[in-house]
């Protein structure tokens, strides 16, 4: 059987009550689109190791791709990204740690 080639458009953002929420379209195989919406919960963006603004559409873009290599989707469909999703999916560029190294006393 032959696999339904899923295709994946950024649709925009919308700060919300509970973060910020980012919408794309998922449509392939002569199905209807499913609008999918990503959240990303406030307190990600805040703190010493918090994501910005700018990297967050591409978070949530990588955790949608990996999400329709495993399944389909076919409906619309909401979807809160946790901690481990932002560490999973967060690209840290070279020689910077991935979490904040914790000082040691002498």
């Amino acid at each position: 059987m032959k696999e339904i080639k899923q295709n994946i458009r950024y649709i925009g953002f919308e700060s919300t009550d509970d973060g910020r929420r980012f919408d794309f379209s998922i449509t392939g195989g002569g199905q209807e689109s499913a609008r999918v919406s990503l959240v990303i919960p406030a307190p990600m963006f805040t703190g010493t190791n918090k994501i910005t603004f700018q990297e967050s559409a591409k978070i949530c873009y990588e955790k949608l791709r990996v999400l329709l290599e495993r399944q389909s989707i076919e409906t619309s469909v909401r979807i809160k990204l946790t901690g481990d999703d932002i560490a999973q999916f967060r690209h840290i560029p070279r020689g910077r740690a991935r979490f904040p190294i914790p000082k040691t006393e002498n």
